[in-house]
């Protein structure tokens, strides 16, 4: 029978699977409420799980204990962080430092930039205005925003290299550990909703981990094809602007637009000053766009979730604000696992419904 034939089953499903779903969502807020303090490197844990995890799998198939392969794994694991802690962290964060001593001289350039060709387009439609004084104020702002948000990051990325002390002992753990826990909290459910819960468990974490896997790949390809392009072109801290537009990439819609000022930026500061570099650096983003959406996207992400574009959107932003930074990256999986914890509950709370009938 189809949810609709029966509107008054279906109404009395849909607050049924309301309460629950709002039930759920409350206890999963207060867990990551009582978390805070150690949200970071679980989350990280949990990534580096599902993505670790098929390795772990093909070694025990190989007669390697699972505690010796776990250990393996995690052992490649630090040492590819620690290659890449002592090479490439230095790196980026000297380039923090030289765009953050450019941002005055950012803000003068794009200043200069938006007076002549104010003129120009002034001239052109035959109106007298100036966009440079409407948007001054707005670029002053966004100076002082930017340079705030350049300390952030350099603080955050400290944060990030202290929590990774506990990542690995976490996924050691978690990889270990996980599958027992997991049982015996999925044994704390009452027999009717014991099918049901395991149904939930599995479309979710196989969803989540086709997600995890993908958006790693993607804003990996995203980073080394926007770091390699803003080289070639001759763009200042190529590497940074790059890097930072992989992780921009994890945030859909609004990443991109944020990846394309911040190339507009640095290539306005560039000394001697060179319009072309503006315009090749954004085609940069864009031609990186293009590879992201025709080539990675269908190949690595496609069905990961089914989301309204609209949807996305406002998640990332209530998300963003409830959560900061980490509620950005969070809110696309959040979102795809509540729909799959709906729809279930729905499905199973209607179906139920119709056989006591």
């Amino acid at each position: 029978m189809n949810f609709s034939d029966n509107p008054a089953s279906s109404g009395s499903a849909y607050f049924k699977t309301f309460k629950i779903f709002v039930f759920v969502v409350g206890f999963i807020l207060a867990s990551f409420y009582l978390l805070s303090s150690i949200l970071l490197p679980v989350i990280i844990s949990f990534t580096l799980y599902a993505l670790i995890q098929p390795f772990t799998n093909y070694l025990v198939r190989k007669d390697f204990n699972h505690s010796l392969a776990i250990i393996l794994i995690l052992i490649l694991m630090l040492v590819f962080s620690i290659l890449a802690i002592s090479f490439a962290l230095p790196q980026l964060l000297s380039q923090v430092t030289i765009l953050k001593s450019k941002l005055p001289v950012i803000f003068n350039q794009f200043e200069h930039f938006l007076t002549i060709y104010s003129q120009k387009l002034g001239d052109f439609i035959g109106v007298d205005f100036n966009v440079s004084d409407i948007l001054v104020s707005l670029l002053s702002q966004s100076s002082s925003l930017g340079n705030t948000l350049l300390v952030t990051i350099s603080e955050q990325v400290f944060a990030i290299t202290l929590s990774l002390i506990l990542v690995p002992l976490l996924t050691y753990f978690i990889l270990k550990d996980f599958k027992s826990l997991r049982n015996k909290m999925m044994n704390w459910l009452p027999n009717p909703s014991f099918e049901l819960g395991w149904l939930i468990y599995y479309r979710v974490t196989s969803q989540l981990q086709v997600y995890i896997r993908g958006v790693m790949i993607q804003s990996f390809i995203m980073a080394v094809v926007a770091s390699f392009g803003f080289f070639i072109i001759g763009l200042d801290i190529p590497v940074l602007i790059g890097s930072l537009a992989g992780l921009l990439n994890l945030i859909p819609y609004i990443g991109p637009l944020i990846s394309i000022l911040l190339a507009v930026l640095v290539a306005s500061a560039m000394t001697p000053f060179d319009p072309s570099i503006i315009y090749m650096a954004v085609a940069v983003i864009i031609a990186a766009q293009v590879i992201d959406n025709i080539v990675v996207i269908p190949s690595v992400i496609a069905n990961a979730v089914d989301l309204h574009p609209v949807l996305v959107i406002v998640g990332i932003l209530i998300f963003g604000n409830l959560f900061g930074t980490i509620g950005v990256i969070l809110a696309i999986p959040a979102m795809a696992t509540a729909k799959i914890i709906y729809t279930n509950l729905y499905a199973d709370i209607y179906n139920a419904s119709q056989n006591n009938m």
